[in-house]
Parts: C-alpha cells; sequence; structure tokens
C-alpha cells in the first residue's frame, strides 16, 4: 500500500510517512485546497472527505469505505514517549517520536484474489473485450496470420524491480503471457515467430532464474534454450532502430525487435501510478538516446511529481516519445493493478503501526527488530531479499487494448482509496527508507540509493501540486547509511559517486561528466554481461531527486553509521 497525500491549508509541523509497505517505494497524491483547522483524509478523488475526531487516533474512513480495507487509514497525534516501527535499509528500528507529531498511516485495502483460475479467467475477459481502438486479441491473431505465413510476435514485459517485494509464484506476468501465448498457438502462429523481450532499458540484465519466475517455468523451458527469450541492450545500437525526432527534437530509437514485429503485447505490472502508461515502452524499451532527453536534470526539476502524471514533465516526454512509437507499431496493451498483500502472513505486522498491533503482532516485532541488530549486514541483505518476504498480491484489474485508454483505467484504480489529505504541509518530514527498492534487489543500499529513495521517490510521493514537505523544510532520513557498495553491480555508482558527487555536489554542473560514464566500455561491459545497470545509470539516480534536492534545505541521517564511513569512505568520514 502507498501512501497518497494531499495538503490542505499552511500548518508547521513535524510529520512521519507511515508506510505500510517494508518497500516503501509507494505514491502519493497531494492537492491544495482552502485552508482547514482540523486533519482531513479523503479516501477517493471525488468524494469530499469526512471530518475527524479529535483523538490521539483519527478514524478516517466512512462506512462504505472501510468494508474496502483490511485496516483502514489513521492519523496519530503522537503520545509522549509512543513508539513506532521504522524502516531502516537492511533492518528495522522501534524509536520514540517526539510528542504532537503526526504520523500518517495509509492503511491496507482488502486482499484480492490469487485464485489462477480466476486470474485466468480476468485476463481472457480483458483480452476479448479491449478498451480504445483495439481489436480483441484472437481477431488481430486471425488477421495477421491470414496475411502473413509467419507473422512476428514481440511480447515485451517489465522487469524484476516491481513489485515490490517480489511476487510469489505464480508470478502475474507469466499467467498472462501463458494465457495469450496459447491464444497465438491456437491461431496456428509457430514458436520460431514469437519472441520475449524483458523491457529492462539502463538496468540490470534480469538472469535466468529471473526469466523463469517472471515467465514461469512453462514458457521459460520452451523458449529460453533457443534464444527466443532475452533482455534488451539500450546501450549499443545494433540492438535498436531510429524512428525519427519528436516535435521537441526528442530521439526515437527503439528496441529493434518492436520495430520489426507484427504486433507487440506489453506485459505490465503495477501497483503505483508512475509506472504503465507509455512509460512502459517509452523508457524500457528506448536506447539510451531517448532517455537521456527525460531523466535529464532540468526534466526532473520541473516534474511535479513522479505520481502525478498529468503534472510530471517526464510523463510528458514519455507521452510524446510513445506516440511516436504508437505511429509505427502495433502494440496490444495488457496492464494489472495488484492489491497490497505485500508480505506472508507472517510477516503481516510489518504493514501496521505499532499502536495498532496486537500483543502478538507486537512481539514479533520487538523480537524481529532486536534480531536483525545482532545478524552480520549481509545476512540482513539476504533475508530481506529472500523469497521468505515475497509478496502474495492478489489480482485487482486487467485491462487490455490501447495504450492511453488502458492505463486512464489503471490510473483510476489505483488512486482509490489510496489518497490521503494532509492538513498543511510540515516543516520536517520524517522517511524511512527500506532496501526493499527497484535498484537494490539482492544488493547493499548504498548512499547513492538513499539519496534516490529518499528525496526522489518519497519527496515526490504527491499529485496536484503541493508537496507534504514545505519549501525550505528539513528532511530526517532513518537509515544506517553504511559505506557498502556490491560489487560489480554498484561499481557504476560508486565510481560516480566519489569522482563526481562528492568532489563537485550539486546538480548544476553535474552533466558534464554524463558522457564519459554513458560511453565507459568497462562498466558498460558489466551491463552486456548482466552484472550491474549500464554505466550512465548513476547519472539518473542522482536526477531523480533533483527535486526534492532543489526544495529542502537540509538533510540528516538518522542512525548513520559513523563508523563504515570513517573507515571505507574515500571522503574521510562524515
Amino acid at each position: 500500500m502507498a501512501l497518497g497525500a494531499r495538503c490542505r491549508g499552511n500548518l508547521s509541523s513535524t510529520l512521519i510517512m507511515f508506510h505500510s509497505s517494508i518497500g516503501g517505494v509507494g505514491e502519493n497524491s497531494i492537492s491544495q485546497h482552502s485552508k482547514r483547522k482540523c486533519v482531513r483524509l479523503s479516501l477517493t478523488r471525488n468524494k469530499r472527505p469526512l471530518r475527524t475526531t479529535r483523538r490521539n487516533v483519527k478514524s478516517v474512513a466512512e462506512a462504505s469505505e472501510s468494508e474496502s480495507y483490511k485496516w483502514p487509514p489513521r492519523t496519530f497525534n503522537a503520545k509522549k514517549g509512543e513508539k513506532f516501527v521504522f524502516q531502516y535499509g537492511e533492518g528495522l528500528r522501534i524509536e520514540e517520536v517526539p510528542e504532537g507529531t503526526r504520523i500518517i498511516y495509509p492503511g491496507v485495502r482488502k486482499d484480492e484474489t490469487r485464485d489462477v483460475t480466476e486470474w485466468r479467467r480476468m485476463i481472457k475477459h480483458a483480452i476479448n473485450n479491449p478498451v480504445g481502438d483495439q481489436e480483441p486479441l484472437r481477431e488481430k491473431l486471425k488477421k495477421l496470420k491470414a496475411t502473413k505465413s509467419n507473422p512476428k510476435i514481440l511480447f515485451a514485459f517489465d522487469d524484476v524491480s516491481l513489485p515490490l517485494p517480489p511476487m510469489q509464484s505464480p508470478d502475474i506476468r507469466a499467467v498472462i503471457m501463458e494465457v495469450c501465448e496459447e491464444m497465438c498457438m491456437e491461431e496456428g502462429i509457430k514458436p520460431s515467430s514469437l519472441e520475449f523481450v524483458c523491457s529492462i532499458a539502463l538496468h540490470r540484465f534480469i538472469r535466468p532464474d529471473e526469466f523463469r519466475h517472471v515467465c514461469g517455468k512453462k514458457l521459460y523451458s520452451k523458449y529460453f534454450p533457443t534464444g527466443r527469450m532475452r533482455n534488451y541492450n539500450a546501450v549499443d545500437e545494433y540492438d535498436s532502430v531510429h524512428f525519427g525526432y519528436t516535435r521537441h527534437g526528442e530521439d526515437v530509437m527503439v528496441c529493434k525487435s518492436m520495430a520489426e514485429s507484427d504486433l507487440m503485447i506489453y506485459v505490465n505490472v503495477n501497483y503505483v501510478a508512475m509506472d504503465g502508461g507509455y512509460k512502459s515502452y517509452a523508457t524500457g524499451m528506448v536506447h539510451y538516446k531517448s532517455l537521456r532527453h527525460n531523466h535529464d536534470v532540468n526534466t526532473l526539476r520541473n516534474t511535479r511529481s513522479l505520481y502525478d502524471p498529468k503534472n510530471s514533465r517526464m510523463h510528458k516526454s514519455f507521452e510524446r516519445i510513445g506516440k511516436m512509437i504508437q505511429q509505427r507499431c502495433d502494440i496490444f496493451h495488457i496492464e494489472t493493478v495488484l492489491d497490497d498483500n505485500l508480505f506472508p502472513f507472517y510477516l503481516s505486522w510489518i504493514q501496521l503501526p505499532l499502536p495498532m498491533m496486537d500483543v502478538v503482532k507486537r512481539l514479533l516485532a520487538w523480537v524481529t527488530v532486536l534480531s536483525l541488530k545482532i545478524v552480520p549486514l549481509v545476512v540482513r541483505k539476504w533475508i530481506f531479499w529472500s523469497p521468505i518476504t515475497w509478496g502474495p498480491f492478489g489480482l485487482k484489474q486487467v485491462m487490455a487494448g490501447e495504450t492511453v485508454a488502458v492505463h486512464e483505467r489503471t490510473l483510476e484504480a489505483n488512486y482509490k482509496y489510496k489518497v490521503v489529505d494532509v492538513q498543511g504541509q510540515c516543516d520536517i518530514l520524517i522517511v524511512a527508507p527500506s532496501c526493499i527498492g527497484p535498484y537494490t534487489k539482492d544488493t547493499y543500499m548504498n548512499p547513492l540509493l538513499v539519496n534516490t529513495y529518499a528525496l526522489g521517490y518519497y519527496y515526490n510521493m504527491y499529485v496536484d501540486g503541493t508537496p507534504l514537505l514545505r519549501p525550505g523544510g528539513v528532511m530526517i532520513v532513518v537509515s544506517e547509511m553504511h559505506y557498502e557498495w556490491s560489487s560489480p553491480q554498484h561499481d557504476n555508482y560508486r565510481q560516480l559517486f566519489e569522482e563526481v558527487i562528492a568532489p563537485h555536489g550539486g546538480l548544476d554542473e553535474f552533466e558534464e561528466y554524463q558522457e564519459k560514464f554513458a560511453t565507459s566500455e568497462q562498466l558498460n561491459d558489466n551491463y552486456r554481461q548482466g552484472l550491474s545497470p549500464a554505466g550512465v545509470h548513476g547519472f539518473y539516480m542522482y536526477t531523480w531527486a533533483a527535486h526534492g534536492m532543489d526544495m529542502i534545505s537540509k538533510v540528516y541521517a538518522a542512525g548513520a553509521d559513523r563508523f563504515t564511513w570513517a573507515k571505507d569512505s574515500k571522503m574521510g568520514g562524515i
């Protein structure tokens, strides 16, 4: 579940965003309204918010809406000495917060179905009843087969950076692709005419075991050994085709398999408003030359926010590039919306604030926190990314058809019951990033990514123009901030941090060094071998936080490990 907030009025306060997901990368919604004197939370975009009472714990769900929650949203005004659970990188902490601190708990929506038979029914209904200007998938396949003996069908799909934590088997992408592949076989299309490409862009190539999980054992066994299941290489030009330029001069350089296909079936897994739509293939299936136009400092500085596509300059660029791709390629877009069932039953307490836990859950929380303190870092990293933490996500919605029409319905479902109205911006915002994030899979959470998650993802968790933290406010990041860099996965991040960010800092001259990393054969060889993201990817981890870096006056790391910085950092400690 992701917190979404709308700020109202101009109330100075200290506020904690309490995320019900230990992964913590979620979606927020904020809009500016007339000043009011009480905390109010809005659970839909169209209904008037419910006025709350002035109790320590305030219920914010109307009776009819509360039925949509497993645990409804609440706002806490912390009592003296009251403690809460904090995410803490590869760990957890239970700490006291100052009296009067507002803790915004977004709630957890009710669990949706995990029945694969029901999933298949929902998928078949979606592909047989597409929205927008698209025919049913079977009709499209019939027409292609009638005009070509061996039509080229491309399956493109999101990589393992979502959902977070990873989804328990079967992954919804595997079920969707199995249903569509079966339909291709029924219409007489040969397996040799099908190709499966991970929409990876500059991220680390997914490994064979990750292909097996995301695509399912059946498709993996059938297509991976024959080379029909692969990653897209967004660095080398041999794997791309240049379509031209948008009216803003943006390169449109796309995956060669997409350009040459007769039909691309895109399979998206969605639980935040930032993802999906044109972003799916206008980032994941385009070359670095296209990505440099919308992952730059200027674009990210003027994006309001990452989770509000209509106010995001970055998404405007995706739209221009995506429309041009859509003119050249036939794209049948499938998007899903998942529920908030992020963790197995024995970890469900993680999605509750401490004051809402019963005795058993409180005991589990304290035992877990204390145990993680004595466990070595390498073991903690394994625990957080091992299958014991994978989520039993349920399927809330599947839509198929034309990209824009599909995504409009996805956004509507994503926003529903995930928008929280907050009275007034705060002076101090406390956030607690977890290691379960899109760029830390199986790796340590290094200082660059702490900045990315806190000032990039967390700060941008709002819609309609007003962030939780006032301009010039202070952010406190609860993080161990250990100076650990997984090698070779994050070699490019470390090199960027030590050679560019540490000595130069800031954003104004930052991009002068970008081309050196973008063309580094050593760093890009790691990418080609599937060992790390592309050489330039670290720059986008830094620019991701550009909006937050411009608006926040100071950032403090609470709980930082000074010893490892003094021992390992070339900067000589902090």
